[in-house]
């Protein structure tokens, strides 16, 4: 009995340390800034000046498109974003960096649903409080919330509105629709599956508030003018070298090609995402509902436009596997998990201060490998339902 408490005291000291390590990297990086050059909520003063310019009749997306900082969230964007300007500029980036700190805990709400299973912090595994600290201590997470990005409301959004929708509560499930729709990028493959498996409730609720919320920029600007200047405004957007495929920030496979010097075709990779997406649609029954919104995640990363900055989105792919490793007692396993997270999680301005493609762009097909290894890795585990996870029901 001694030795039991013993070594369940022992297990609740690591559980302590590695959380309030993660905690404290959130804070020292996340908020604090170490390390960082630009100032606090840089990306979210962009939000806060475009919602001011739409406040007093100005076309945010045109009058920002030639400045260093460009506008180019889509029309529905502007009545969520408009919220913020009732408060002084500091109250409202608090307020966004509140935003942020909950949609983290949601993101971890929903990786507890889906294979954390933690029933109590004083009980947790090294597995569970490995992974767990990863979520919440990553640099990617301390990043999104220190540039006071949409990435982690959005990623927070698409991971609530999947995880409603496989527990049967779908109004909510459209409602989260709208905020995740921000980041089109991110949730087309997701909307292409809520077609194709006939959710109409979600994307009547979704695409009616979405409308709903256009009416404001449409009263103010012009019926076509929110859609027409934001089309404009990614014309601009994709311009700018940073923006540019093979340019270090960006991610895919089209940037990958592009820094080796080989022009994709657009049109075949975007139709490539398309047909994996019907394809695992067509295998739903034999996979799970978490493994399903991760492989929609990680196509998107994969063939769409999108940042180094926005793989917070991914982190539940890096930590779910890192929990299969560990609780596999497999030394090679682990080793391989290890090997690719170095890179994969390196500091983003280190990566870039190193500047050969090859290892930039790898975190593409490191990606890529990791969800191939996650997807094999816990097929035993669904055999045998250890982990608790349901086939997906959409």
């Amino acid at each position: 009995m001694k030795f039991l408490q013993l070594a369940q005291r022992q297990n609740t000291i690591v559980s302590v340390a590695v959380i309030s390590l993660a905690l404290l990297s959130l804070y020292l990086i996340g908020i604090r800034g170490m390390m960082k050059a630009a100032p606090f909520g840089d990306d979210f003063l962009v939000f806060y000046r475009a919602g001011n310019l739409f406040m007093n009749g100005q076309d945010p997306w045109l009058t920002l498109m030639t400045t260093n900082q460009p506008f180019s969230y889509p029309p529905h964007s502007l009545s969520i974003i408009a919220i913020y300007n009732l408060f002084s500029e500091n109250t409202a980036l608090a307020l966004h960096a509140g935003v942020c700190i909950l949609s983290i805990f949601v993101i971890c709400y929903c990786a507890n649903v889906w294979f954390l299973k933690i029933e109590s912090l004083r009980s947790m595994t090294i597995a569970q409080v490995l992974a767990l600290g990863l979520i919440i201590g990553n640099p990617y997470m301390a990043t999104s919330l220190y540039q006071g990005q949409m990435t982690l409301p959005v990623t927070a959004a698409l991971c609530l509105s999947w995880l409603l929708i496989n527990t049967n509560r779908r109004v909510l499930a459209g409602v989260l629709l709208v905020v995740a729709t921000l980041k089109p990028q991110l949730a087309i493959l997701y909307i292409l599956w809520l077609l194709l498996a006939l959710e109409w409730r979600v994307l009547l609720i979704g695409g009616t508030l979405s409308l709903l919320a256009i009416v404001p920029a449409m009263s103010t600007l012009g019926f076509l003018t929110p859609a027409t200047s934001w089309l404009t405004s990614l014309a601009a957007y994709a311009a700018i070298p940073i923006n540019m495929p093979g340019s270090a920030y960006v991610v895919g496979l089209d940037s990958l090609f592009v820094a080796h010097g080989y022009e994709p075709n657009s049109v075949v990779l975007s139709a490539t995402s398309l047909l994996l997406t019907a394809g695992l649609f067509l295998l739903r029954k034999h996979i799970s509902e978490f493994l399903v919104l991760q492989i929609l995640i990680v196509l998107s990363f994969t063939f769409f436009f999108v940042h180094d900055y926005d793989y917070v989105a991914t982190v539940l792919v890096w930590a779910s596997a890192l929990m299969l490793a560990l609780n596999s007692n497999s030394l090679s396993r682990l080793s391989i998990w290890f090997a690719m997270s170095v890179i994969f999680f390196m500091p983003q301005r280190l990566i870039r201060d190193i500047d050969i493609p090859l290892i930039i762009h790898s975190r593409t097909l490191l990606l890529l490998a990791m969800l191939t290894l996650l997807v094999m890795w816990s097929a035993p585990v669904r055999r045998s339902m250890a982990a608790g996870l349901k086939p997906s029901t959409t």
